[in-house]
């Protein structure tokens, strides 16, 4: 460790952290419209215990960003997570379809704020997006009603 900062010594780095790092330094000059060539030359004649702590946020930065993974990244899963969307939509819309019944039942305990040729029309388009997914399904070869073995 440094005896200045008492913080490790900054690993190698390269022209994406770099990058990163002077952006976060630029930043701070973000609300006066400092032109990118000011902040630049700011950033190569600040001084080195600045950098390094600059250095040291965009490591933190884009260590963080790297572990993210998008939830489309496993290419694999992707059949699983349309047996899930269509389940989620099909409770749903059953839920919503009940609820219908009950109001023209009489027997549903609130009146809805809404309208109900609004709510109909919802559970409609619920229905279609329900079917579409199904023949999505049976063109790309895949069980909508197949369990996920995490899942049972």
């Amino acid at each position: 460790m440094s005896e200045e900062t008492l913080e490790p010594p900054l690993p190698p780095i390269d022209a994406r952290t770099e990058a990163v790092a002077e952006r976060l330094f630029g930043l701070k000059w973000a609300l006066r419209k400092d032109s990118t060539e000011i902040i630049h030359e700011e950033w190569w004649t600040a001084s080195e215990w600045i950098r390094d702590g600059y250095l040291r946020q965009a490591i933190e930065v884009l260590a963080a960003a790297d572990q993210a993974q998008p939830a489309s990244a496993d290419e694999g899963d992707y059949e699983e997570r349309m047996r899930v969307e269509y389940r989620e939509l099909t409770a749903r819309a059953g839920r919503l379809r009940d609820m219908l019944q009950r109001y023209a039942d009489g027997t549903l305990d609130f009146e809805p704020v809404c309208p109900i040729s609004l709510l109909s029309r919802q559970l409609d388009v619920m229905d279609e997006y329900a079917g579409l997914l199904r023949h999505r399904a049976k063109i790309e070869h895949v069980d909508l009603e197949e369990q996920d073995s995490a899942t049972e």
